[in-house]
């Protein structure tokens, strides 16, 4: 898999490295795991030990850094070594990776070895953030996860929205995950390593529907299979929370500190709100649920944290749309989209979330975007 840098000056020759690679970097890149990276991505070939720098390179050999002029990194390879170059860890540990894609092995003596095209490279994302959404169900398995993180990493993502089906034990109440869920102290090292990796993890978990922790309306329910008794949390289904009640409030913010914590710091949290199938909206069910993401807003927002909310439930199916697109929009009028739109605080950002989008533009994100909100 090879990136398409911004600028890539191509210049003749190669650089060989050893099978025992000294680099000179910034403490971000001796992590054991980045160190484990370059083991893997030179095919088992070459080891990697670095000395620390304050400086926001990588070098090996003799390379001399290359000014960004306003790009986020910088690698220059030569015949005699290699730079890479940034102001800031997260370009520093992008770079990284750009290099590692460039790495090949071929014949030189006769032998593996592993090399790089001499070239100057220079690149920047053309978003700040980019994030991606993880499923942890109760079929995945922790090294799923791991690789998932591991992969997103290479790919120069920002952040991982982890979504927990039933699969993390909670403190705050033991029916929130099934028995042979993962523990926090099972996940941590994930989290920490991919933090290591130059990710951010957001914290979520859906406070309207999907309180079963399934994918489906009629699918296994986590706390009532086990614990029928707690059906006053939730909706006559037990699809959705109750959130007019101050016992379910209260929970939903204990499980917010606890994720919170697991997941370290951040500038997000999602709180989900897609598919909540059977809502009735009524005038005050209306008002209800607007008022408690404002509050949910507004609670993040003084712990530092935005809150990311999936926009399906807000958005009513104009006739005007592409029927080749097949949004998914779970208001039932034109004047309830309008009434929901109006009235959730525009800190909130919007996950439009789509299942079909065959021909842009995307129509339901330029609603969001029209209405004044981050999508």
């Amino acid at each position: 898999m090879i990136f398409n840098p911004n600028d890539l000056i191509k210049k003749e020759g190669e650089f060989v490295f050893s099978d025992k690679v000294e680099a000179i970097a910034h403490p971000c890149l001796t992590k054991d795991v980045i160190k484990e990276f370059w083991n893997n991505f030179t095919f088992g070939l070459s080891e990697l030990t670095v000395k620390k720098t304050n400086e926001f390179i990588f070098t090996v050999g003799d390379a001399k850094a290359v000014p960004l002029n306003g790009n986020s990194y910088s690698i220059n390879i030569e015949k005699t070594g290699v730079c890479v170059y940034a102001e800031n860890e997260r370009d520093l540990l992008h770079g990284y990776m750009t290099l590692l894609d460039r790495l090949v092995v071929t014949d030189v003596d006769e032998k593996s070895a592993v090399t790089a095209e001499c070239a100057v490279i220079s690149d920047k994302a053309l978003a700040k953030n980019r994030m991606i959404h993880f499923c942890v169900f109760p079929e995945t398995e922790l090294w799923e996860l791991q690789r998932f993180v591991r992969f997103c990493a290479a790919l120069k993502y920002t952040h991982i929205v982890v979504e927990f089906w039933g699969m993390l034990k909670y403190d705050s109440l033991e029916e929130l995950s099934w028995e042979f869920a993962f523990t926090k102290d099972e996940i941590r090292p994930i989290i920490s390593e991919g933090k290591d990796l130059g990710l951010e993890f957001i914290p979520m978990f859906n406070h309207w529907g999907h309180a079963a922790a399934s994918r489906a309306l009629h699918g296994k329910h986590v706390v009532l299979d086990q614990n029928p008794a707690l059906q006053s949390f939730f909706s006559p289904d037990g699809w959705c929370w109750d959130i007019k009640k101050p016992k379910v409030k209260s929970l939903l913010r204990y499980i917010r500190e606890e994720l919170c914590e697991l997941c370290g710091e951040g500038e997000y949290f999602h709180i989900g709100l897609d598919e909540a199938y059977g809502f009735e909206f009524t005038d005050e069910s209306i008002k209800t649920i607007c008022s408690y993401i404002n509050e949910l807003s507004e609670e993040m927002r003084a712990k530092g944290r935005r809150v990311i909310a999936w926009g399906d439930m807000f958005l009513y199916k104009h006739k005007h749309y592409n029927e080749k697109n097949r949004y998914t929009c779970n208001a039932p009028t034109a004047e309830i989209e309008k009434y929901m739109l109006d009235n959730i605080s525009r800190d909130v950002i919007i996950g439009d979330w789509q299942y079909r989008v065959d021909e842009p533009p995307a129509e339901t994100s330029l609603v969001f975007k029209n209405a004044g909100f981050d999508t």
